[in-house]
């Protein structure tokens, strides 16, 4: 290979020797490329990656900004790669893949990040941005669900906890396959929360408070109106949806005891949801990793946690919406703290305009032997 490159070097140095000869300043060369080539180029990249090219330079800087649009377009097209399967409804490589994300969120973008305001009426690098948030948010907080999900299955089911504690099969194996299975189905259902609780604070007056808390609360009538409109026009996907919020809801009151016992913490769920999306619950969930994780690397017990700390929040952020309470003349938008006020009470008069109480119950995920985690509500119809 070491002739190729010195004749290959050689000829460079040749050419190199002609242009020297060439009267003139040199134009640049990202003023010379084509628009179509710019456009495709930029957009391979990824978005920190395009913000810190249109750094290096004034003249990078106008062209990427002027092919906003069409980098932005062609951005989304780059990652539009995978075709669902609907007979299993597994996934493949998800966080690459916009399809679904960018199909549920059309421009304008969702307002996701809280306290951010978003003046874009059409594709653009803020659009993208909020898009990749919204669905990383999802993939996160369906493998924290599922992961939690799966060892409290383990440890609690009269069929499975016996059989793992004496397995001797590959227990990794059977652990990682019972959390990507329901990591997989939990995904879709978890983007269609997040569209319903963006629903419900798209005009809220609310949304550019000095405190950055979103109020996300709507009226009963109002959630039930939003259940009636796409996606949500599918029963199955309706359903989906309450099964999952459902196992968040009860997964993340399990993890706030002892702090929050559980006769209150329905109280505590509710201001999550009401005052954020589901990123909020996203942070807690991490907060209990990293407690995990510091007690895997120390034995030395501790008062502080990062669950605690997150808490101490969580009490902050209450006295915060019980003074805009006191201080709102809108009765509707600081109502009491309960969970049946945020979907759970529109979902349940939603099924009885449907007729689907009872409804069967989703198909479980299997663990380990016959055991399996089951996706279900109060109002599913489970035979004995």
């Amino acid at each position: 290979m070491a002739p190729i490159f010195n004749r290959l070097r050689t000829a460079l140095s040749r050419r190199d020797k002609r242009l020297s000869f060439s009267v003139g300043p040199k134009e640049s060369l990202w003023k010379r490329l084509p628009d179509n080539v710019l456009v495709r180029l930029v957009s391979l990249c990824e978005l920190e990656d395009i913000v810190s090219l249109a750094l290096t330079c004034r003249s990078l800087h106008r062209r990427i900004f002027k092919n906003e649009l069409a980098i932005s377009h062609s951005y989304i097209d780059l990652h539009r790669r995978w075709e669902p399967n609907v007979n299993n409804n597994t996934i493949s490589s998800p966080g690459d893949d916009l399809t679904f994300i960018s199909e549920l969120f059309p421009p304008p973008p969702p307002q996701y990040a809280i306290g951010d305001g978003h003046d874009d009426a059409d594709y653009s690098f803020a659009y993208l941005a909020d898009l990749k948030r919204c669905w990383m948010t999802c993939i996160q907080l369906s493998y924290y669900l599922a992961d939690h999900a799966v060892r409290h299955h383990l440890d609690t089911d009269p069929i499975a906890r016996p059989l793992w504690t004496s397995s001797k099969t590959e227990k990794e194996v059977v652990y990682s396959r019972a959390v990507e299975t329901l990591h997989a189905k939990l995904l879709y259902p978890m983007a269609y929360a997040i569209f319903f609780l963006e629903s419900c604070a798209a005009d809220d007056p609310g949304s550019n408070s000095s405190l950055q808390l979103v109020n996300l609360f709507k009226s009963i009538g109002d959630q039930e109106s939003i259940l009636q409109s796409a996606p949500f026009t599918n029963s199955r996907c309706l359903l989906s949806t309450q099964h999952c919020l459902e196992l968040l809801c009860a997964t993340v009151r399990r993890l706030m005891h002892p702090e929050f016992p559980f006769s209150s913490s329905e109280n505590w769920v509710s201001l999550l949801l009401m005052t954020s999306t589901l990123e909020r619950i996203l942070q807690f969930f991490i907060a209990v990793a990293q407690d995990e994780e510091k007690r895997d690397f120390s034995s030395r017990a501790s008062n502080w946690s990062h669950r605690r700390e997150f808490m101490w929040q969580m009490r902050e952020d209450l006295g915060q919406y019980m003074a805009g309470s006191v201080s709102s003349p809108n009765e509707v938008s600081h109502a009491p703290l309960a969970l049946d006020k945020v979907w759970f009470g529109a979902c349940h008069r939603e099924m009885l305009r449907r007729g689907a109480v009872p409804h069967e119950i989703e198909e479980p995920i299997p663990v380990l032997h016959g055991s399996a985690v089951k996706m279900h509500c109060k109002y599913c119809y489970i035979e004995e």
